[in-house]
């Protein structure tokens, strides 16, 4: 017995990842050595690969086992036996086989690649003693005038039956010989063959039985001369094969009109593994020769009336998708069986199931399917008879490039001359040495990393506003060792034509890099393609598109339906442009228009052409953005800052180019002499405590003299921060509010004066008795918590800070960023307006100190989901008392709205900002 059609002669293969491992290990110890290194990991009985020192790969396969892996080591195949036990086994085979000792009715075993054992039983006695020879044990008289032979072959077993005489071959045993199968079920194979099954789904495969007489030298193991094995007759059942010698001795006399030479040899032999090499004959069109038996001959060519041709198959799945650079095909002239020899060729065939027949191969051929491909290499001749055994080498890349993509190739030899009498004998064992790279990966991730886009495609591309592009990819290679990238950049409309091609060089796997520079502008489109420094990549990448556009776009045009103005009113202002506008970049100054030069755009509001394009539809410190409208005017909300103000406009195109801005007035008509409304904050709360007497009571009423029943007092509890008298209107001394004591009591109103939701302006003389070394809270407004959403801060950089807000978890650098309008300088000891004004229309946050309607702090703010319109009272010095404002304060206002100029102006003069 001896090969299955699954990868019963192999190692178990590692996963994939480990195998790169391995390759990737042995191709840099072949790099720092200078020689060939075998990857040990991927070692079988019939596979080897070699990484060699230019970082290609060798793959050598062989038809037949030469190496078997024994007590952790690889070692040449040795089909001597030795006694162990009941049995007789070879010293190393690729293939678990043992024979029996004789004595029993147990014949041959066979290993499965599960462990199972299949067993040949002998069903006519005891075996007699074997004789046990080199490869081959011999039981003597197994029948009168049989002996039987079992030889231990590279892929498993032979059983060859002796027939000494004609009359035991015509005896009534060898009219039905047969053996049982134990442990499998046999079934016929298309070719003649027979397989037998496990339980586990392992298989075992028979050739189909032959036998050959004593004529011009043969033995039990080859036929003599140029003649072929003739096919026995044989049944096949579920657990059994059955031949009938006598009948196909008497067959084959008929046919060859001779007597046949004894004694005659019958081989129904076994194997295990996947056969590798057979060859067709057409003297026995019917007969598959794929299984070897003891044979190690293969033949070709033509000595009437035989005509063959060989075949030999090689797995190629593990090489798909790699660049084939060599391929040799190995293989041992055992004889030359004629003299004068013919040229003989080399070409693939199919791929056909292995072992086919004559008939079956000159059918497909004369079909035209998968037949016969052209000479893969000149015709060769060879020496003449009486040569020596001859390795011979052929040249077989481009079969083995053909055929990458069906996974296995088959080779096909044969007679280039037809009508020339040339025959020789090839021995079965072959080798075919593939060398290969890995084409390097098709380059992903591309990126155009300066200016940084996104790539586009045909119909959207990026824009970039340089004419200098950098780009990038990510680069990879299954080999080890340094891999580079090409890049090529065409105009859009003529990919076929590049422009301008780079190279990254050889480097290490990962990010490539390429730079395009001194592009008109137009649109163009970039891909790469990966090289090693022997093959590119399969493939090119996608092609990225961009376009360059370095011209500014022209100013926008604003217009507005809004016909009256009111400060902290919203109006709608429309911005146009050209198609190219990506977005508008817009803030608003609290100037008139008229004569005005357009301002810079703010720090804050500058589009570069070499960054990331803007978020449109966003709000940062002082401007706000809003994305272009396709076709359309893009509508923005605002509103006035002061009786006469500013909205001002710059657009920017997708390449990050920017126009100069645009102004237009927020008041009617651009004229001067319509501005804008103030805003109404009659109904907002003040307690101007300066026009009061000292002491102030504990209950300060509400300034607004139109309030009325609305109106909320501030309560000043007893054992609160004090009150007393001050100058804050010098040479005027007034009552004030004194927050210079720690005491769990806060001087508050009754009730929450501002909704925080709206548009709001909070303002008060404040005089800071120091600068405090961590910020100090001169108001809040809490929310039920001892934080709260409205804060005054004096900070400890010495600076004003007007927040609002989520509940701040303390006044730490980043709340103040986030959260509070910063800027003015606290002056210690010396009274100083300070108001903060929340701008809900254009999401800003104010901080004034005076009554100059230029903030001296600006940032934008959108509300939180923790703003409510409720909140509490308003405290002045709050708790805790480490946080606590230590100074004086007069006069606070909470006003609803947006107060401008002139109502800071009446704040600053101790008026009231009321009609």
């Amino acid at each position: 017995m001896a090969s299955t059609r699954t990868s019963l002669l192999s190692v178990p293969e590692p996963d994939e990842s480990a195998a790169d491992a391995a390759i990737e290990a042995a191709q840099t110890s072949a790099a720092e050595t200078g020689q060939a290194v075998v990857v040990e990991d991927l070692t079988t009985p019939t596979e080897q690969y070699r990484a060699l020192p230019d970082g290609s790969i060798e793959r050598e396969v062989s038809s037949r086992p030469v190496r078997v892996e024994k007590s952790g080591a690889w070692v040449p195949v040795d089909l001597t036996l030795s006694r162990e036990g009941d049995w007789v086994t070879p010293v190393a085979s690729a293939v678990p086989v043992r024979f029996a000792a004789g004595g029993s009715s147990e014949l041959a075993q066979v290993q499965t690649e599960s462990g199972e054992w299949v067993t040949e039983v002998w069903p006519h006695g005891d075996l007699p003693a074997a004789l046990i020879e080199k490869d081959t044990a011999t039981y003597p008289d197994v029948f009168p005038g049989v002996d039987l032979k079992l030889v231990a072959t590279k892929t498993g077993m032979a059983s060859v039956y002796v027939v000494e005489s004609e009359k035991a071959a015509q005896s009534l045993a060898l009219s039905d010989l047969h053996i049982l199968v134990e442990g499998a079920e046999l079934s016929s194979t298309s070719v003649g063959g027979v397989v037998a099954e496990t339980s586990d789904g392992a298989e075992l495969v028979a050739g189909q039985p032959l036998w050959w007489d004593s004529s011009q030298g043969g033995t039990f193991r080859e036929p003599g001369g140029d003649e072929a094995p003739v096919p026995v007759a044989h049944d096949v059942a579920v657990d059994r094969i059955t031949l009938d010698v006598g009948e196909s001795v008497d067959v084959e006399e008929r046919r060859s009109g001779e007597d046949v030479e004894y004694p005659i040899f019958v081989d129904p032999d076994w194997s295990k593994g996947e056969a590798a090499a057979w060859y067709t004959d057409a003297a026995f069109p019917n007969v598959s020769y794929l299984s070897a038996g003891a044979s190690n001959v293969l033949r070709v060519g033509i000595s009437e009336p035989y005509r063959s041709d060989m075949f030999f198959q090689f797995p190629l799945s593990e090489l798909k998708g790699k660049q084939i650079t060599a391929a040799r095909l190995n293989t041992t002239l055992v004889k030359v069986m004629s003299c004068n020899p013919q040229p003989i060729g080399v070409h693939t065939f199919g791929p056909k199931t292995a072992g086919f027949t004559w008939a079956q191969e000159q059918s497909w051929n004369s079909a035209g399917t998968a037949g016969w491909s052209g000479l893969l290499q000149s015709a060769w001749t060879g020496p003449n008879c009486g040569a020596p055994a001859t390795t011979v080498g052929w040249n077989v890349t481009s079969g083995v490039k053909a055929k990458l993509a069906a996974g296995l190739v088959q080779f096909a030899f044969t007679y280039e001359n037809p009508s020339a009498e040339s025959r020789r004998h090839f021995s079965r064992d072959a080798s075919l040495i593939v060398t290969y790279n890995s084409y390097p990966d098709t380059p992903t991730d591309l990126k155009i990393t300066s200016p940084p886009r996104t790539c586009g495609s045909a119909t959207a591309p990026a824009v970039l506003g340089s004419s200098t592009v950098a780009v990038s990819v990510d680069q990879r290679d299954p080999d080890p060792g340094n891999v580079g990238t090409a890049f090529y950049l065409a105009k859009a409309d003529a990919l076929g034509t590049v422009v301008s091609s780079q190279s990254s060089g050889l480097g290490a796997k990962g990010t490539k890099t390429a730079q395009f520079t001194g592009l008109a502008e137009g649109k163009y489109a970039w891909r790469a393609r990966g090289y090693d420094g022997v093959a590119n990549s399969l493939a090119y990448s996608a092609w990225c598109y961009f376009t360059v556009d370095t011209t500014d776009p022209v100013v926008p045009t604003l217009s507005s339906a809004a016909s009256t103005f009111t400060v902290g009113h919203p109006v709608s202002v429309n911005a146009a442009g050209a198609a190219d506008v990506a977005g508008y970049v817009y803030w608003i100054t609290p100037v008139a228009t008229q004569g005005a030069t357009p301002p810079p755009v703010p720090v804050d509001g500058v589009v570069s052409t070499s960054g990331q394009l803007p978020t449109c539809s966003a709000t940062t410190k002082s401007v706000r953005w809003a994305c272009a409208t396709a076709g359309s005017a893009t509508a923005l909300t605002v509103a006035p800052v002061d009786s006469l103000s500013t909205l001002w406009v710059s657009a920017y195109d997708k390449a990050g180019n920017q126009s100069l801005a645009k102004g237009f007035p927020l008041y009617a008509n651009g004229n001067t002499g319509t501005p804008a409304s103030a805003a109404n904050v009659d109904s907002g709360h003040g307690w101007h405590v300066t026009s009061l007497m000292s002491p102030l009571p504990a209950t300060v009423p509400d300034s607004n003299p139109w309030i009325g029943a609305n109106g909320i007092a501030l309560v000043i509890p007893e054992n609160a921060s004090t009150t007393t008298v001050d100058l804050p209107d010098a040479p005027f001394e007034s009552p004030v509010l004194d927050t210079n004591v720690g005491t769990a009591e806060e001087v508050h109103t009754e009730s929450a004066p501002i909704d925080v939701t709206k548009s709001f302006t909070l303002s008060m003389w404040v005089k800071a008795g120091h600068v405090p070394t961590t910020n100090s809270e001169v108001i809040a407004m809490q929310d039920g918590s001892t934080l709260g959403h409205i804060q005054l801060q004096v900070t400890s950089t010495g600076k004003f800070a007007f927040c609002l807000g989520d509940a701040f978890a303390n006044m730490s650098s980043t709340a103040l960023t986030s959260n509070c309008a910063t800027g003015g300088t606290v002056t210690p000891g010396t009274w100083q307006m300070v108001t903060g004004i929340w701008d809900a229309v254009n999401q800003q946050l104010r901080i004034h100190v005076g009554n100059d309607i230029t903030p001296v702090g600006s940032v934008s703010h959108v509300p939180g989901a923790g703003v409510a319109s409720g909140g509490s009272a308003l405290y002045f010095g709050p708790n805790p008392d480490t946080g606590r404002f230590r100074g004086l304060i007069a006069n606070p206002m909470a006003l609803p709205g947006v107060a401008n100029s002139n109502q800071l102006g009446q704040m600053a003069g101790f008026f009231l900002p009321f009609s």
